[in-house]
């Protein structure tokens, strides 16, 4: 009976692993089952209708930007693009894409060569795209005459970017273009499509995750002799955000048109808020062009021209700042007790610091000024006097407490940080084998050119114009901003913005250097023309000496005087004197910024 009963356990549990195998290969067969029939159902429907089915992306709508009162600045027009399934093999032995090409006198080996660079990018078969942009009477020959065109389809989903504002705001929008191998190398990975347009520069550059979308789904039904019949199923896709900015398209046309094409940039704040009215950079280039006919050999000339018009001067490159910085120094110089208010300067025209004569631009002398004058009528004497009394060191602590040194944060790609020099830069700048030990030294001279904006100071134009804005604000300074808004789900979100800073300067300092900006815009001051102006303007200009060609124009000031509005920045670079170039070009702006905020 034990025996028995010991036969009997073992009989069961023989039963029970039998029974444990079955189960186990009962579900291995369900989920295959289930893959084939639900997972890969798709895959195998195409195999078995003679690889019919074609799943095709659908490349989302770009979101749009808006001005601050809605004004287009980037919108999509409506495009139609003709795609082609390639055959296996090197496009230039494909007649029907010969054909094509004959049929949109081109290029045949052009047009087989870009279907062959868009084959190693893309997923296996998927469409290329062969014409884009065409014209309503194309489409209708190729519908009316499908068998002409095997293995092609219109898509309709496609859009064309277009600018309203075209060069006037290219640094600030920016375009969109398709990636290089590079680009689409280090996106793949987030979904992107090889033949995707991407932001290449300005707002359409920052904002590329907003702006895009996500991508949708068409699975189209074409034959065996990949002729398209018709589409079988769509997952639309999700159209990128809109976005809204600071700027008014009226002021950032009229910024564009001061620098009549002259190399420099101009850019008109809010100093109250930090938000941008305008951002313009000249030269320019027109992106609406990139995309036309001739848009190769386009592209080409704007990059080869040696004037660089792709360069955003507003935030993308440094310049010596000249005597912009002079009612910054001077607040400097009272702050840290080195002058007192009622100080005053004798200026012969020049002032000898070592072994040299440093001189004013007014070589004749403005002979005794007090601080007043000192900056409405800009004089470079003084500055010395006052630049020896600081110290290198408290000339960097003030240029430092405006932000200059440092990027201010504008939400653009590429901004300079400028450069404020020290004693330790230029050991270390002047380190190599070439320089002597005397290369290396800091000298009162470095700290006299330190003083007036000149020497190893570097600043951009959003830089030097912020530090007008800090001083319209009696000491608050706002970060500069681009966009007033997002659209979300109908709904246009305002994003975080930083808190402003608020400098600790003394009142009636502040005060002392505001009055003297204002009175260089009066009779005897270095802006005197725009006395004539109907809103009052408090400003410095800048004549600022460079090594190479003409010296440098500026322009920075603030209106109204007493409760300011606007703040702005005009700069050419190798402008000549700043009486000739960035004031009445300053003048120009600033009289029709008034009259379209009605101020």
């Amino acid at each position: 009976m034990r025996f028995a009963g010991r036969a009997q356990n073992i009989q069961l549990g023989r039963e029970g692993a039998y029974a444990l195998v079955l189960a186990v290969m009962f579900l291995l067969l369900v989920g295959q089952v289930f893959s084939l029939q639900v997972v890969q159902h798709r895959t195998f429907l195409a195999k078995s209708l003679g690889n019919k089915i074609q799943a095709i992306p659908l490349l989302p709508p770009r979101g749009q930007i808006f001005d601050r009162s809605g004004r287009p600045l980037a919108v999509n027009r409506p495009s139609y693009t003709l795609k082609y399934f390639p055959p296996v093999g090197d496009a230039k032995d494909d007649e029907t894409l010969a054909f094509i090409a004959g049929w949109l006198q081109t290029d045949t080996a052009k047009l087989a060569e870009s279907v062959n660079k868009q084959k190693n990018l893309l997923y296996s078969y998927q469409p290329v795209t062969v014409a884009e942009d065409l014209p309503l009477e194309r489409v209708a020959y190729i519908e009316e005459n499908r068998r002409q065109f095997p293995g092609c389809y219109v898509d309709a989903a496609n859009a064309v970017r277009y600018y309203p504002l075209g060069s006037a705001a290219a640094h600030l929008i920016g375009y969109t273009a398709q990636m290089t191998e590079k680009e689409f190398s280090s996106r793949k990975t987030a979904g992107y499509l090889a033949n995707e347009p991407l932001g290449k520069e300005g707002i359409e550059r920052q904002y590329e995750s907003d702006l895009r979308g996500a991508l949708g789904e068409r699975d189209i039904e074409v034959d065996r002799n990949r002729y398209f019949k018709r589409v079988v199923v769509e997952k639309p896709p999700k159209k990128g955000r809109d976005i809204y900015l600071t700027i008014d398209s009226r002021i950032q046309s009229a910024a564009y048109e001061a620098l009549g094409g002259r190399r420099g940039a101009v850019v008109v704040m809010d100093p109250n808020t930090g938000e941008i009215l305008a951002l313009a950079s000249s030269p320019s280039y027109n992106p609406n062009l990139f995309r036309s006919k001739e848009g190769v050999n386009y592209f080409a000339r704007v990059i080869s021209d040696k004037r660089y018009p792709m360069l955003n001067r507003s935030v993308g490159n440094a310049y010596a700042p000249g005597s912009t910085v002079k009612p910054a120094i001077v607040l400097g110089a009272l702050e840290s007790n080195e002058i007192g208010r009622n100080a005053t300067f004798y200026c012969p025209g020049h002032l000898d610091i070592g072994n040299r004569e440093f001189y004013c631009w007014q070589r004749n002398g403005h002979g005794t000024l007090g601080l007043l004058d000192v900056i409405g009528k800009s004089c470079d004497v003084a500055l010395y006097h006052i630049g020896l009394k600081m110290g290198v060191n408290g000339l960097r602590h003030i240029y430092e407490e405006f932000g200059y040194g440092t990027p201010t944060g504008i939400d653009l790609p590429n901004e300079a940080s400028g450069m404020v020099p020290s004693r330790e830069w230029k050991r270390k700048h002047y380190s190599g084998k070439n320089y002597g030990d005397i290369d290396r030294m800091w000298f009162d001279g470095d700290t006299a050119n330190m003083a007036i904006g000149q020497g190893f100071m570097l600043a951009t134009p959003l830089q030097v114009l912020q530090q007008a804005s800090t001083l319209a604000c009696s000491g608050k300074t706002a970060k500069p901003v681009l966009v007033k808004g997002l659209e979300s789900a109908g709904e246009v979100d305002t994003p975080m913005r930083e808190e402003a800073k608020f400098h600790n300067f003394g009142e009636e300092n502040m005060q002392l250097v505001r009055s003297g900006m204002r009175r260089a815009a009066l009779m005897g001051g270095t802006a005197s023309t725009l006395a004539s102006l109907r809103v009052s303007v408090a400003c410095k200009t800048g004549t600022a000496e460079v090594w190479n060609g003409e010296p440098h124009s500026w322009f920075i000031g603030y209106f109204p005087a007493k409760e300011p509005q606007v703040s702005v920045v005009v700069f050419l670079e190798n402008g000549g004197a700043s009486s000739s170039g960035a004031v009445p070009a300053a003048k120009q702006l600033i009289s029709q910024i008034a009259s379209i905020m009605d101020l």
